[in-house]
């Protein structure tokens, strides 16, 4: 049986040791990376923050493949399924959380996701990638267009808790403790920017990173 692995980052996309982890997760010199992103002016200047440590870990540059939509939000949706399904490790990036909501929890990419990740491809997430995991998806105040939380039905591939990024940064403590109580949800965990939550199986194996992750149980709040 394979071993599920997962990478949760709060913020800082370039953190080195969580992507040398996932690069060799992912296969190092042999991996195929897909990298899902959403649109945004200038989008190919920012991508050696995400790849920069794969390829020092051997990574080819012609085996990081990215899933980007146009200006209007439109994928190519047979190519991203087609470059996802062959990827031998998957991270989704940061930025426009609710974009990244509307483009990567609807299908074919939630089931895709779940059965990639079942047969034991790293999945990895920074800071909106992150967020979508869980089973609820919670957007803090300052993630929002409207600077309102906001919470919808996410990947599902965590149940049963909560997750909150640049946590120490933005503050975010009261709008996970509101999290867990309204939607009834056992605990969550706070990541700061520089930090990553390793999860082997769903169960936390590791954290990486200069900074912390913080556990919240509703119970003893």
């Amino acid at each position: 049986m394979q071993t599920r692995k997962l990478y949760l980052l709060g913020g800082n996309t370039s953190q080195e040791e969580a992507n040398i982890h996932f690069a060799k997760a992912a296969g190092g010199k042999n991996a195929r990376i897909a990298l899902l992103i959403v649109y945004r002016e200038g989008w190919e200047a920012f991508l050696p923050r995400y790849t920069s440590h794969w390829i020092s870990q051997g990574v080819q540059q012609n085996n990081i493949s990215v899933i980007v939509p146009n200006e209007n939000n439109e994928l190519d949706t047979a190519k991203a399924v087609d470059i996802v399904s062959n990827a031998s490790g998957i991270f989704i990036g940061g930025g426009h959380s609710e974009t990244y909501y509307s483009l990567y929890t609807k299908q074919p990419f939630n089931k895709l996701l779940h059965k990639k990740y079942a047969a034991g491809t790293p999945l990895a997430g920074n800071s909106a990638g992150a967020l979508l995991m869980p089973e609820t998806v919670m957007l803090s105040p300052h993630d929002t267009d409207n600077q309102q939380a906001w919470s919808g039905p996410g990947l599902g591939i965590l149940q049963n808790q909560l997750i909150s990024v640049h946590y120490s940064q933005w503050q975010d403590e009261p709008n996970l403790i509101s999290g867990l109580h309204h939607h009834n949800i056992p605990f969550g965990y706070g990541i700061d920017e520089d930090a990553c939550l390793y999860l082997e199986n769903e169960k936390p194996a590791a954290v990486f990173g200069s900074e912390q992750v913080k556990r919240i149980e509703k119970g003893t709040l």
